[in-house]
């Protein structure tokens, strides 16, 4: 029998420690040499090739016209085909890091991350955005849009999601940026569209109600009409494409933005 003062256990305390080495190193994360490098295009990676050319160009037209602003936030939509056994989260994270999305000065960054072998996506928000795109909105704009994923139709989902996410930074930066002037998505719905136009929204309307219901609806309406100086009118504002240039810029990099941790993932 060996006692700790023999020879022989300066060696077993070697192999152990060797052992322990190689199972801690193979359990870290994916390190960053590891995630795949930014694209030239930089806005959009499309690992998968899923993403249409209007998806793309929709894509570089916000994202051009967000570099020409003093906040220069960024949006990008990436599409890997695997995770490689890594969460979404922690593999959005580093992505974000080393992508470095968002302007340093306001840590604005925006990452839409899609996992086709996983079937999950993820919505990475910087720092300077958690307030606007909190973990409950970003939640809301992935439910709102999972039907398409789930139908595989990921580059109207991934088209859909990233107009969501521009109407919220449009809201928070003052922006008078309309995504509705760009072209809407190309595949098939998944379901056929209803008509929501006034007449047969209306019709729809009054065929759902009771008679007396609608009597007190007139009668309402006629209280309001001949009633003195309820006939004022009321301002609503509303965004107007920008007149300026529509030069584009030739910057297509990171601007050093570091991810809050924040956001929403979801499974489809």
């Amino acid at each position: 029998m060996h006692t700790f003062n023999d020879k022989p256990f300066p060696i077993i305390r070697i192999v152990f420690t060797a052992l322990f080495s190689l199972l801690f190193l193979h359990a870290q994360p994916a390190a960053a040499a590891e995630l795949p490098e930014v694209s030239p295009d930089f806005y959009y990676y499309d690992e998968a090739g899923i993403l249409t050319p209007e998806t793309k160009e929709i894509i570089l037209t916000i994202n051009e016209q967000y570099n020409q602003t003093i906040e220069k936030p960024q949006i990008i939509v990436a599409v890997i085909k695997s995770l490689d056994g890594e969460t979404i989260e922690n593999y959005s994270v580093d992505l974000f890091e080393k992508w470095k999305i968002g302007n340093s000065d306001y840590e604005n960054g925006v990452l839409i991350l899609l996992a086709a072998e996983e079937r999950e996506i993820r919505l990475e928000v910087g720092y300077g955005l958690e307030g606007t795109l909190t973990d409950g909105k970003t939640g809301i704009i992935l439910d709102d849009n999972l039907a398409y994923l789930r139908n595989n139709l990921f580059d109207a989902g991934l088209q859909e999601i990233f107009r969501d996410t521009t109407t919220e930074i449009n809201n928070e930066y003052h922006y008078e940026i309309e995504t509705s002037s760009i072209p809407v998505v190309t595949e098939t719905p998944i379901t056929p569209p209803r008509d929501n136009g006034f007449i047969p929204s209306t019709i729809r309307f009054f065929k759902s109600l009771k008679p007396f219901n609608v009597l007190i609806i007139i009668v309402c309406i006629g209280f309001v009409i001949f009633t003195p100086g309820s006939g004022g009118s009321s301002k609503v504002g509303r965004n107007r494409t920008r007149s300026g240039s529509s030069k584009k810029s030739s910057r297509r990099s990171g601007g050093g933005g570091r991810s809050g941790g924040g956001g929403s993932s979801r499974k489809f």
